[in-house]
């Protein structure tokens, strides 16, 4: 599904994925760390206040985990070049997948892993 009409946090491996900074730049790399960021999916766009979390649609061609990063949501709206974001409903939680890929995170920088050779512990939490 591409909306979920609550409210949430996403957990990479027991830590949340952190909320960019008010004044960060565009395309900001997206880390994990305390301060979690509260998500809305609507029509496979991922928003934390005035951001979205996502793949950008212009990546290196390898089977290498993508960055996901933060795009500043402005005068281009629905126009931002990035890959719509699914939630596929699985017991009580959601998996989050990012153009079909899953999430993992590598030295605090949050990663779309194209392969799904990584497991990595994802866990969307309702507020």
């Amino acid at each position: 599904m591409d909306t979920l009409s609550d409210s949430f946090t996403i957990q990479v491996n027991g830590t949340p994925i952190a909320k960019a900074e008010p004044d960060a730049e565009d395309r900001l790399q997206a880390t994990t760390g305390p301060d979690a960021a509260v998500f809305t999916l609507k029509d496979g766009r991922l928003q934390s206040g005035d951001r979205l979390l996502a793949r950008a649609t212009r990546e290196d061609r390898s089977f290498l985990p993508k960055p996901v990063r933060w795009f500043k949501i402005g005068a281009e709206g629905d126009k931002l070049p990035v890959h719509p974001v699914t939630a596929h409903k699985e017991g009580s939680s959601y998996k989050i997948k990012f153009a079909n890929a899953g999430l993992i995170a590598e030295d605090g920088n949050v990663l779309a892993d194209l392969a799904g050779e990584t497991p990595s512990e994802v866990v969307v939490k309702m507020v």
